[in-house]
């Protein structure tokens, strides 16, 4: 079997592609397992070993016209990284392109939407996540994975909506009943979770952060921080047949890839059924 050092279904140019999967490889402040800057590697040779036809969306992903862009620049403090990101996404077109970021720790997901040229107070954040992570700070830093959320709530997002949600602080709970933030825990019926998102999204453009700690252990060990009673992946499809039509922009973070390939493998399957889902709704796949 061929494995290349890019994503498996990268067929098209900078371009013309309507999807742009990146890197950004990033781990400075991961407080129990390092290693998720080597996550976007791990993801590419992983996605080697899935077909292109998505079964549950019927569509084939060579119809779709997808760009592997490489890794972003993370030499340098936090600071450079999110600037080096911004200047990564000015050149994608928000009108016709969907940026698909590989992380990297959750911070990376800060850069990423603070790099769209929109006004945030627009979109609705959807960030699948074991954690709050809307601590001011932790280990004396306000740029750690910790803080993700609630930097991204001071840029402005005015609809977050954290699933899966199973540790944090009480603090952090707080915080969210007191700003509006909806989350959602996984021992709760996922139907009833759909229905709820909805009525929340409206029809907003979405920003979608998957922490892939938010699945169960047994379904994805090679986490940073892993959490117990997790979700099973599988609600992920049907999120996507949900969602997907108001996704603007993706990332999936936290991998620390495990020697099993486990993690990196579902991760990369999410973006082949992602892509599926959206181009499955547009009805690409009749037209081509």
């Amino acid at each position: 079997m061929h494995i290349d050092s890019f994503f498996a279904c990268s067929n098209s140019t900078f371009e013309d592609a309507e999807f742009i999967i990146f890197g950004i490889p990033f781990d400075a402040t991961q407080s129990f397992k390092p290693g998720s800057r080597f996550a976007p590697t791990a993801i590419r040779e992983a996605s080697w070993n899935l077909e292109n036809y998505s079964i549950y969306f019927d569509f084939d992903l060579d119809f779709a016209k997808i760009c592997d862009a490489g890794n972003v620049n993370v030499d340098g403090n936090f600071e450079r990284v999110v600037k080096n990101v911004s200047e990564f996404l000015d050149k994608v077109d928000p009108n016709r392109q969907i940026p698909i970021g590989l992380g990297g720790e959750h911070t990376v997901t800060y850069a990423i939407l603070n790099g769209l040229n929109m006004d945030l107070s627009e979109i609705c954040y959807i960030a699948f996540d074991a954690h709050f992570d809307l601590r001011d700070e932790f280990d004396d830093d306000r740029f750690n994975h910790a803080c993700t959320a609630r930097r991204i709530f001071e840029l402005g997002v005015e609809e977050m909506v954290l699933i899966g949600v199973r540790s944090g602080t009480k603090e952090e709970r707080i915080f969210a009943k007191e700003n509006g933030i909806k989350f959602f825990h996984p021992w709760q019926k996922f139907d009833d979770i759909l229905v709820e998102v909805k009525k929340i999204v409206d029809d907003r453009p979405i920003y979608l952060s998957i922490d892939m700690d938010v699945f169960d252990p047994a379904f994805a060990p090679g986490v940073s921080t892993p959490e117990p009673f997790g979700l099973n992946p599988a609600v992920m499809l049907r999120f996507f047949e949900i969602f997907s039509y108001n996704v603007l922009a993706l990332d999936i973070v936290e991998v620390v890839p495990d020697a099993e390939k486990i993690t990196p493998t579902l991760a990369a399957k999410f973006i082949f059924e992602f892509i599926a889902s959206k181009m499955s709704q547009s009805g690409a796949h009749l037209s081509r």
